[in-house]
């Protein structure tokens, strides 16, 4: 059987997330709706692209510098003064790795921001004031998007790229998170990168563009409620939907 189109799936799963939107038409007819949906699209394929170039050209590249190393070692006049470890000869694919940790987190980053950017066009069509669910959460409920510390693969992630942006790969970055010896390089493989970067896209992007728009659905329903003269039905579900928020943001802070 063949398998889904990874892009139609994600396609059905922004429908579903999005569908509790009043009056919002995810693609075509909406000009805020098909700039969010383009937007999406495009980050879930940047992130299958980025992928696609480490395990296809960087990862590969790195390990024939190795085996060509070795060769020239071995064929070298002055091999027997030359004493080079393995994990020495193998620097350059640690620092790949390492590296595709850096934009792997840039990459996290940017989803983040761009998905906020999205959301907050779409909190302020027809308003004069112009608010941000970034603030309104900050202000009203202490909570942030960006705590990175509350994914622990996404604080694993981080940290890497912290080590190696500012430490030159040395785990000195405090906490030392993977208890590794302060004194040698980070050494992670490329297996546990593709893992790492295929729980960015399946699982974290999905969770976070849950998260930003129920949030941001909130938002708006609260926004309604102070702007018009809501019916009883609609203040018993927005009473209703702010416990669920309060009980999702309580659950991000445990």
């Amino acid at each position: 059987m063949k398998n889904k189109n990874s892009i139609d799936s994600l396609i059905e799963y922004i429908k579903n997330v999005l569908s509790e939107i009043p009056n919002f038409k995810l693609v075509q007819t909406d000009p805020n709706a098909s700039k969010l949906f383009n937007s999406i699209v495009a980050k879930y394929s940047d992130i299958q692209s980025f992928k696609t170039l480490y395990k296809m050209y960087y990862i590969p590249a790195a390990n024939r510098a190795i085996i060509d190393t070795r060769k020239e070692l071995k064929t070298s006049i002055y091999k027997k003064y030359i004493i080079i470890t393995d994990d020495e000869l193998k620097e350059n694919y640690y620092e790949t790795i390492r590296l595709g940790y850096v934009g792997l987190f840039h990459k996290i980053e940017n989803f983040v921001k761009e998905m906020l950017v999205q959301a907050n066009l779409i909190l302020n069509i027809h308003k004069e004031e112009k608010d941000s669910i970034e603030n309104y959460y900050k202000n009203n409920y202490k909570f942030t998007f960006n705590n990175w510390k509350e994914d622990p693969i996404i604080e694993k992630i981080n940290w890497i790229s912290n080590c190696e942006k500012h430490y030159d790969g040395f785990p000195l970055k405090e906490p030392n998170l993977l208890n590794l010896p302060k004194y040698e390089k980070i050494k992670k493989v490329h297996e546990d990168f593709y893992k790492d970067i295929d729980y960015v896209a399946e699982i974290f992007y999905k969770n976070k563009l849950l998260e930003i728009f129920m949030l941001s659905s909130f938002k708006m329903i609260k926004d309604y409620i102070s702007e018009n003269t809501p019916t009883d039905e609609i203040k018993q579900k927005s009473l209703i939907f702010e416990l669920t928020v309060k009980d999702y943001i309580k659950s991000k802070r445990i």
